[in-house]
């Protein structure tokens, strides 16, 4: 469950905090949920993600933060993956699929500054 905060928040209380459209990291981020997000008079601005020591957000307005380098790169590589049904059939074919992407996640978390 994901909790209301403010921008003020993140960027006080975060660490390495970078930012990204909305929907650009959709099959990077596929194994995690956001633990937060703002909110403000034009509605939902973006949520936040704590992964590998990137605050990662990602949104439409006001998103505090540099912009994620590799993104395109990595995201190509994550839905190649998602997309790909002939090599990942059978027993634990969904489970090796999340290792890979979670693989690709912290080589792109490293890009960006991660420990």
């Amino acid at each position: 469950m994901k909790i209301r905060t403010t921008r003020k928040a993140i960027v006080n209380g975060s660490v390495n905090v970078k930012c990204a459209s909305y929907c650009d990291l959709q099959a990077l981020l596929y194994n995690h949920s956001p633990i937060a997000y703002t909110c403000g008079v034009y509605g939902w601005n973006f949520d936040v993600y704590e992964v590998y020591g990137v605050t990662i957000c990602t949104g439409y307005r006001n998103m505090p933060g540099k912009r994620l380098d590799g993104i395109r790169e990595y995201e190509d590589k994550a839905r190649a993956i998602l997309d790909n049904y002939t090599d990942y059939n059978g027993v634990g074919g969904y489970e090796r699929k999340k290792a890979e992407i979670e693989a690709l996640l912290q080589e792109f978390c490293k890009l960006n500054g991660s420990y």
